[in-house]
């Protein structure tokens, strides 16, 4: 039922612009939420004209074409207030073919950007539970800015574009942001007359009253024009308040004012871009553009990184088995370099491989990619370490900002040289420069837990990374098992342990460790030696798989067997010293003939503070006690040294 009101006593109070920010901003620690309403002014800086310009314009092209004589009554009234009557213009100008008057707005929507008020709604929307854009507008200015966020996560829009979508309005989304455009996206059927705007649909009615209940609505660039709306806002009794942003509240229209009751506002404002401003820093949000250099802003960086991504996408596709003719249309995609990156990929025989790495930086030895590839495979492959460190420093000499240097150099210098405090201050950078990069935050993850012992934060990192990228099968694994060692949760680290081999079924480090948990866990011997022999067939020279399957072999009482595998161990662990202490200790255990230079060699590792914390050695030293071996206790004793 419509209220009456009296309108020579308007009793919406008037309040300033900072109190409507305040408000707000106040509404962060409260159930409260507000929404935005826009009208075509919220677009004028944007460079889409408003609907008094066109409005005139098109007047102008009627008279010339004799559209309209100057006795016309309609003609007379459309002069005095051509805002007003857009919709009967719209009609009188283009009755001839609607379509071209559709295809004259759309020229102007796809010309133009959103202007920076948009871009501070869109990281207000992004960032607050204030997540509603109700709009007359045709265009696409919201979304366009808010898909400019491309690294926030909840950015990606509901665009309510038409009449039909009115069912996927919900007041419960608390999540992405949702666009209602009310007169439809100008690519779907734009309501552009008066016979289009003097009604709204039940449709949209019937969502909207509930988002009205729930929403206090912040109306900005429009005018009140439309029938349709003002009548719907009029019946809609149950409303939160309105808080109307005018330039000048002396010219309100009558419309405007017959809706506004003792709940509602009105707010003189210096437009929708400078109203904006003061908001978004208000709610302290990050700038948008860095005031010292603007490569570094976040819209820029976002570029760069999806141009990047899309990069690292069409250089995987190049290493996969493609033709001839598919690489040569690939190749003028790639970076220049990349080719040597692609031949040394493909190379199986190691010296070649390093020949080709060189040759490569002979031709670009100022490409950070090609030093930091070629790091890799010196340090992972041909175990070259001082050279590795010295083509890492290169990188990073020529990159310091590269965050994938970064992120590697830190892998070097925790695993190769034990030098955490430098190792964390890499991995802090590169999780600066890509926050959201999964790999990133997984090894953080893994350094915090085997060197920081900071289990809760660990876990945090693994949770984001598998956030990121839930199907990364080495970061599933790993989190499997920290939830083995770590949280003793074993059917949710099986869980992921499952999940990862369906990624990777031939993942030598996944298969290994399931193996052990198979072992350790669920005392399924068969079923481990499965997936031990299965690592081994994937990576032969793997030295932890090796090991782990001779100290199975051990358990299980097949010595000269276990010899076999356990020398393989020995000649591929390349001082990794924690793999070392128990591959002695095995030799200690099993191997008579050894037991002294085992002693030996664990009292040195012991003195160096080499440590495999966690690991089990208990069912070897079972079987060692079956062997007969003695003291036993001797045998207790370094097991407790090397595994607490």
């Amino acid at each position: 039922m419509t209220q009456s009101r009296n309108l020579d006593n308007n009793t919406a109070q008037h309040i300033t612009y900072q109190e409507l920010i305040q408000a707000v901003a106040d509404a962060s620690d409260s159930d409260t939420r507000y929404g935005f309403f826009l009208g075509a002014g919220a677009s004028v800086e944007s460079g889409i004209p408003v609907a008094k310009e066109l409005s005139e314009g098109w007047l102008k092209t009627i008279k010339n074409n004799k559209g309209a004589n100057d006795n016309d009554a309609d003609l007379k009234k459309w002069e005095e207030e051509p805002a007003k009557y857009y919709g009967e213009i719209f009609s009188r100008r283009f009755r001839a073919n609607l379509s071209a008057g559709h295809k004259e707005l759309q020229q102007y929507i796809n010309r133009e950007t959103p202007s920076i008020g948009y871009l501070f709604l869109a990281q207000i929307l992004t960032n607050t539970k204030h997540k509603f854009v109700l709009t007359t507008n045709f265009d696409t200015m919201t979304e366009d800015a808010l898909f400019s966020l491309q690294n926030a996560k909840n950015a990606k829009p509901l665009i309510i574009g038409h009449t039909s979508l009115a069912n996927y309005i919900s007041v419960n989304n608390s999540v992405r942001p949702v666009i209602v455009k009310l007169h439809h996206d100008y690519l779907l059927s734009p309501q552009n007359t008066r016979q289009d705007t003097n009604t709204l649909s039940t449709e949209f009615k019937e969502s909207l009253t509930p988002v009205l209940e729930g929403v206090h609505l912040i109306v900005i660039g429009y005018g009140g024009y439309d029938t349709g709306i003002m009548g719907y806002l009029r019946e809609t009794t149950s409303r939160k308040p309105i808080y109307w942003c005018c330039r000048d509240k002396s010219k309100l229209s009558t419309e405007i004012k017959s809706l506004l009751t003792e709940q509602d506002f009105i707010v003189e404002i210096k437009g929708f871009d400078r109203f904006m401003l003061m908001l978004n820093d208000k709610l302290k949000h990050d700038p948008i553009i860095d005031p010292d250099n603007v490569e570094e802003s976040v819209l820029v960086k976002n570029a760069i990184k999806q141009a990047k991504k899309y990069q690292e996408q069409l250089k995987e596709l190049s290493k996969k088995d493609i033709k001839d003719d598919e690489l040569e249309v690939l190749k003028p995609q790639l970076p220049t370099w990349w080719d040597y990156e692609l031949q040394a990929e493909k190379e199986t025989d190691l010296d070649k491989r390093d020949n080709i790495y060189q040759e490569g930086l002979k031709e670009y030895p100022n490409s950070c990619e090609l030093h930091g590839d070629y790091a890799l495979f010196l340090m992972k492959i041909h175990k070259k370490h001082d050279q590795a460190e010295k083509h890492y420093k290169k990188a990073l000499e020529l990159e310091p900002n590269n965050a994938a240097a970064n992120g590697n150099y830190a892998l070097f210098l925790m695993k190769i040289h034990k030098k955490h405090d430098q190792a964390e201050k890499h991995y802090k950078k590169a999780l600066k420069l890509e926050p959201d990069n999964a790999n990133f935050n997984g090894n953080y993850a893994l350094f915090l837990k085997n060197i920081r012992k900071n289990h809760d934060q660990a876990e945090a990192y693994y949770k984001k990374s598998l956030e990121l990228e839930p199907d990364n099968a080495n970061i599933n694994g790993n989190y499997a098992l920290f939830l083995k060692n770590i949280r003793k949760n074993y059917d949710q680290a099986e869980a992921y342990y499952k999940k990862s081999l369906e990624l990777e079924p031939d993942n030598a480090n996944i298969n290994g460790n399931y193996a052990i948990f198979l072992k350790d866990i669920r005392k399924n011997y068969d079923q481990a030696e499965e997936y031990y022999k299965k690592a081994l067939k994937t990576e032969p020279d793997h030295a932890n798989n090796n090991g782990n399957y001779a100290q199975f072999l051990f358990i299980k009482g097949e010595e000269s067997q276990a010899q076999v595998y356990l020398d393989k161990a020995f000649n591929f662990a390349d001082n990794r010293q924690d793999l070392l202490a128990e591959l002695w200790f095995y030799r200690l255990a099993h191997c008579p003939d050894y037991r002294q230079q085992a002693i030996e060699q664990l009292d040195a590792l012991l003195e160096m503070g080499v440590k495999s914390i966690g690991w089990d050695f208990s069912a070897n030293i079972e079987r060692a006690k079956e062997q007969g071996f003695e003291p036993i206790e001797l045998l207790q004793q370094y097991a407790d040294k090397i595994s607490q």
